[in-house]
Protein backbone atom coordinates (compact mmCIF):
# COMPACT_ATOMS: atom_id res chain seq x y z
CA UNK A 1 0.00 0.00 0.00
CA UNK A 2 2.83 2.39 0.89
CA UNK A 3 4.58 1.65 -2.40
CA UNK A 4 1.34 2.26 -4.32
CA UNK A 5 0.69 5.63 -2.66
CA UNK A 6 4.30 6.68 -3.25
CA UNK A 7 4.04 5.76 -6.93
CA UNK A 8 0.75 7.67 -7.30
CA UNK A 9 2.25 10.80 -5.74
CA UNK A 10 5.28 10.47 -8.01
CA UNK A 11 3.05 10.20 -11.09
CA UNK A 12 0.99 13.21 -10.01
CA UNK A 13 4.13 15.31 -9.56
CA UNK A 14 5.37 14.24 -12.97
CA UNK A 15 2.10 15.17 -14.64
CA UNK A 16 2.01 18.50 -12.82
CA UNK A 17 5.60 19.26 -13.86
CA UNK A 18 4.82 18.30 -17.46
CA UNK A 19 1.81 20.64 -17.50
CA UNK A 20 3.97 23.52 -16.20
CA UNK A 21 6.61 22.88 -18.86
CA UNK A 22 4.04 22.69 -21.67
CA UNK A 23 2.28 25.84 -20.48
CA UNK A 24 5.56 27.77 -20.34
CA UNK A 25 6.64 26.45 -23.75
CA UNK A 26 3.30 27.56 -25.24
CA UNK A 27 3.71 31.07 -23.80
CA UNK A 28 7.28 31.42 -25.05
CA UNK A 29 6.35 29.96 -28.43
CA UNK A 30 3.59 32.56 -28.75
CA UNK A 31 5.88 35.43 -27.68
CA UNK A 32 8.52 34.37 -30.21
CA UNK A 33 6.02 33.86 -33.00
CA UNK A 34 4.39 37.25 -32.45
CA UNK A 35 7.72 39.04 -32.14
CA UNK A 36 7.40 39.95 -28.45
CA UNK A 37 10.70 38.10 -28.00
CA UNK A 38 12.77 39.35 -30.91
CA UNK A 39 15.18 37.27 -33.05
CA UNK A 40 18.59 37.04 -31.40
CA UNK A 41 17.26 38.03 -27.98
CA UNK A 42 18.95 36.29 -25.04
CA UNK A 43 16.56 34.36 -22.82
CA UNK A 44 17.46 35.13 -19.23
CA UNK A 45 16.70 32.19 -16.95
CA UNK A 46 16.29 34.33 -13.83
CA UNK A 47 13.98 36.75 -15.61
CA UNK A 48 11.86 33.89 -16.94
CA UNK A 49 11.70 32.36 -13.47
CA UNK A 50 10.54 35.67 -12.01
CA UNK A 51 8.06 36.55 -14.75
CA UNK A 52 6.45 33.11 -15.09
CA UNK A 53 6.89 31.91 -11.48
CA UNK A 54 8.32 28.53 -12.43
CA UNK A 55 11.40 26.56 -11.39
CA UNK A 56 14.78 26.45 -13.12
CA UNK A 57 14.32 22.83 -14.22
CA UNK A 58 10.94 23.63 -15.79
CA UNK A 59 12.41 26.61 -17.66
CA UNK A 60 15.32 24.59 -18.99
CA UNK A 61 13.03 21.76 -20.04
CA UNK A 62 10.72 24.18 -21.87
CA UNK A 63 13.67 25.84 -23.62
CA UNK A 64 15.09 22.47 -24.64
CA UNK A 65 11.70 21.65 -26.14
CA UNK A 66 11.65 24.91 -28.10
CA UNK A 67 15.23 24.32 -29.26
CA UNK A 68 14.13 21.02 -30.74
CA UNK A 69 11.30 22.80 -32.57
CA UNK A 70 13.57 25.47 -34.04
CA UNK A 71 12.41 28.46 -31.97
CA UNK A 72 15.55 28.96 -29.86
CA UNK A 73 19.19 27.87 -29.94
CA UNK A 74 21.31 26.62 -27.06
CA UNK A 75 24.74 28.19 -26.68
CA UNK A 76 27.60 26.56 -24.76
CA UNK A 77 27.52 27.93 -21.20
CA UNK A 78 25.65 30.99 -22.43
CA UNK A 79 22.04 29.89 -22.16
CA UNK A 80 19.52 30.27 -24.96
CA UNK A 81 18.72 32.81 -27.65
CA UNK A 82 15.74 33.27 -29.94
CA UNK A 83 16.70 32.02 -33.39
CA UNK A 84 17.19 34.64 -36.06
CA UNK A 85 14.95 34.71 -39.13
CA UNK A 86 16.11 32.40 -41.91
CA UNK A 87 14.55 32.72 -45.34
CA UNK A 88 16.53 29.74 -46.56
CA UNK A 89 15.12 27.55 -43.78
CA UNK A 90 11.61 28.86 -44.41
CA UNK A 91 11.82 28.15 -48.13
CA UNK A 92 13.29 24.71 -47.62
CA UNK A 93 10.69 23.69 -45.02
CA UNK A 94 7.81 25.08 -47.08
CA UNK A 95 8.97 23.39 -50.27
CA UNK A 96 9.25 20.04 -48.52
CA UNK A 97 5.88 20.52 -46.82
CA UNK A 98 4.24 21.31 -50.17
CA UNK A 99 5.53 18.12 -51.79
CA UNK A 100 4.65 15.86 -48.86
CA UNK A 101 1.20 17.40 -48.48
CA UNK A 102 0.49 16.70 -52.13
CA UNK A 103 1.45 13.06 -51.60
CA UNK A 104 -0.79 12.87 -48.54
CA UNK A 105 -3.66 14.50 -50.42
CA UNK A 106 -3.35 12.03 -53.29
CA UNK A 107 -3.33 9.02 -50.97
CA UNK A 108 -6.27 10.39 -48.97
CA UNK A 109 -8.41 10.93 -52.08
CA UNK A 110 -7.53 7.49 -53.40
CA UNK A 111 -8.78 5.99 -50.11
CA UNK A 112 -11.70 8.42 -49.71
CA UNK A 113 -14.46 7.56 -47.25
CA UNK A 114 -17.60 9.37 -46.12
CA UNK A 115 -15.98 10.00 -42.75
CA UNK A 116 -12.91 11.57 -44.34
CA UNK A 117 -14.97 13.83 -46.59
CA UNK A 118 -17.05 14.88 -43.58
CA UNK A 119 -13.87 15.74 -41.64
CA UNK A 120 -12.66 17.95 -44.51
CA UNK A 121 -16.00 19.78 -44.65
CA UNK A 122 -16.03 20.31 -40.88
CA UNK A 123 -12.45 21.56 -40.75
CA UNK A 124 -13.06 23.94 -43.64
CA UNK A 125 -16.19 25.33 -41.99
CA UNK A 126 -14.27 26.15 -38.80
CA UNK A 127 -11.47 27.72 -40.82
CA UNK A 128 -13.83 29.83 -42.94
CA UNK A 129 -15.40 31.32 -39.79
CA UNK A 130 -12.11 32.66 -38.48
CA UNK A 131 -11.00 33.73 -41.98
CA UNK A 132 -13.81 36.29 -41.84
CA UNK A 133 -12.59 37.50 -38.44
CA UNK A 134 -9.04 37.80 -39.76
CA UNK A 135 -10.16 40.22 -42.45
CA UNK A 136 -11.22 42.66 -39.74
CA UNK A 137 -8.54 42.06 -37.11
CA UNK A 138 -5.56 39.91 -38.19
CA UNK A 139 -3.49 40.57 -35.06
CA UNK A 140 -6.18 39.35 -32.64
CA UNK A 141 -7.15 36.22 -34.57
CA UNK A 142 -3.76 35.16 -35.94
CA UNK A 143 -3.18 32.31 -33.51
CA UNK A 144 -6.71 30.91 -33.82
CA UNK A 145 -6.46 31.19 -37.61
CA UNK A 146 -3.19 29.32 -37.67
CA UNK A 147 -4.58 26.52 -35.48
CA UNK A 148 -7.66 26.08 -37.67
CA UNK A 149 -5.57 26.31 -40.81
CA UNK A 150 -3.46 23.44 -39.48
CA UNK A 151 -6.60 21.42 -38.71
CA UNK A 152 -7.85 21.92 -42.27
CA UNK A 153 -4.57 20.89 -43.88
CA UNK A 154 -4.35 17.90 -41.54
CA UNK A 155 -7.87 16.90 -42.54
CA UNK A 156 -6.94 17.02 -46.22
CA UNK A 157 -4.22 14.42 -45.71
CA UNK A 158 -5.74 12.67 -42.71
CA UNK A 159 -6.84 9.65 -44.74
CA UNK A 160 -3.41 8.98 -46.28
CA UNK A 161 -2.76 5.95 -44.08
CA UNK A 162 0.79 7.05 -43.19
CA UNK A 163 1.38 8.08 -39.55
CA UNK A 164 4.98 8.98 -40.40
CA UNK A 165 3.91 11.37 -43.16
CA UNK A 166 1.35 13.01 -40.84
CA UNK A 167 3.97 13.44 -38.11
CA UNK A 168 6.49 14.94 -40.52
CA UNK A 169 3.87 17.33 -41.90
CA UNK A 170 3.00 18.48 -38.39
CA UNK A 171 6.66 19.14 -37.61
CA UNK A 172 7.18 21.14 -40.81
CA UNK A 173 4.08 23.20 -40.07
CA UNK A 174 5.36 23.93 -36.56
CA UNK A 175 8.78 24.95 -37.86
CA UNK A 176 7.27 27.66 -40.07
CA UNK A 177 4.59 28.83 -37.61
CA UNK A 178 6.44 31.85 -36.29
CA UNK A 179 6.88 33.24 -39.81
CA UNK A 180 3.14 33.01 -40.47
CA UNK A 181 2.16 34.51 -37.12
CA UNK A 182 4.74 37.27 -37.51
CA UNK A 183 3.12 38.04 -40.85
CA UNK A 184 -0.53 37.87 -39.77
CA UNK A 185 -0.01 39.88 -36.58
CA UNK A 186 1.87 42.72 -38.29
CA UNK A 187 -0.60 45.61 -38.28
CA UNK A 188 1.55 47.73 -40.63
CA UNK A 189 0.85 45.44 -43.58
CA UNK A 190 -2.27 45.16 -45.72
CA UNK A 191 -3.59 41.61 -45.42
CA UNK A 192 -6.97 42.04 -47.11
CA UNK A 193 -6.11 40.81 -50.59
CA UNK A 194 -3.92 37.95 -49.40
CA UNK A 195 -6.50 36.70 -46.89
CA UNK A 196 -9.30 36.85 -49.45
CA UNK A 197 -7.25 34.88 -51.97
CA UNK A 198 -6.23 32.35 -49.33
CA UNK A 199 -9.85 31.73 -48.34
CA UNK A 200 -10.82 31.21 -51.99
CA UNK A 201 -7.94 28.77 -52.45
CA UNK A 202 -9.00 26.78 -49.38
CA UNK A 203 -12.53 26.51 -50.73
CA UNK A 204 -11.29 25.26 -54.13
CA UNK A 205 -8.98 22.71 -52.53
CA UNK A 206 -11.85 21.45 -50.38
CA UNK A 207 -14.01 20.97 -53.46
CA UNK A 208 -11.22 19.03 -55.18
CA UNK A 209 -11.02 16.72 -52.17
CA UNK A 210 -14.78 16.14 -52.16
CA UNK A 211 -14.93 15.61 -55.93
CA UNK A 212 -11.90 13.32 -56.06
CA UNK A 213 -9.97 15.69 -58.35
CA UNK A 214 -6.42 14.72 -57.44
CA UNK A 215 -4.57 16.54 -60.21
CA UNK A 216 -6.19 19.93 -59.69
CA UNK A 217 -6.11 19.52 -55.91
CA UNK A 218 -2.39 18.77 -55.76
CA UNK A 219 -1.60 21.65 -58.12
CA UNK A 220 -3.60 24.09 -56.00
CA UNK A 221 -2.09 22.77 -52.78
CA UNK A 222 1.46 23.17 -54.05
CA UNK A 223 0.81 26.70 -55.30
CA UNK A 224 -1.04 27.63 -52.11
CA UNK A 225 1.73 26.43 -49.79
CA UNK A 226 4.71 27.81 -51.69
CA UNK A 227 3.03 31.15 -52.39
CA UNK A 228 2.88 31.85 -48.66
CA UNK A 229 6.69 31.91 -48.62
CA UNK A 230 6.73 35.03 -50.80
CA UNK A 231 4.39 36.71 -48.32
CA UNK A 232 6.66 35.86 -45.39
CA UNK A 233 9.72 36.86 -47.45
CA UNK A 234 8.30 40.37 -47.73
CA UNK A 235 7.41 40.71 -44.06
CA UNK A 236 10.81 39.42 -42.91
CA UNK A 237 12.51 42.02 -45.09
CA UNK A 238 10.15 44.69 -43.75
CA UNK A 239 10.86 43.81 -40.12
CA UNK A 240 14.60 43.51 -40.67
CA UNK A 241 14.72 47.03 -42.08
CA UNK A 242 12.78 48.43 -39.15
CA UNK A 243 14.55 46.76 -36.23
Amino acid sequence: MFFWMTWVKFEMRNRSSSAVVNDLANKLRRDIALGTLTPGARLNIEALKRDHKVSHPSIREALALLAGEGYVSAQDNKGYRVLAYSLDDLKDSSRLRAELECVGFRWSVENATREWRASVVAAHHLLSEVEADMLNDPASFAIEWDARNLQFHQALIGNCGSPRLLETMGNLYDMTRRYRLMDYSNTQLDHQSWLTNSAEEHAKIKECALNGDIETGTRLLREHTTKSVAQSDGVILHLSQNR
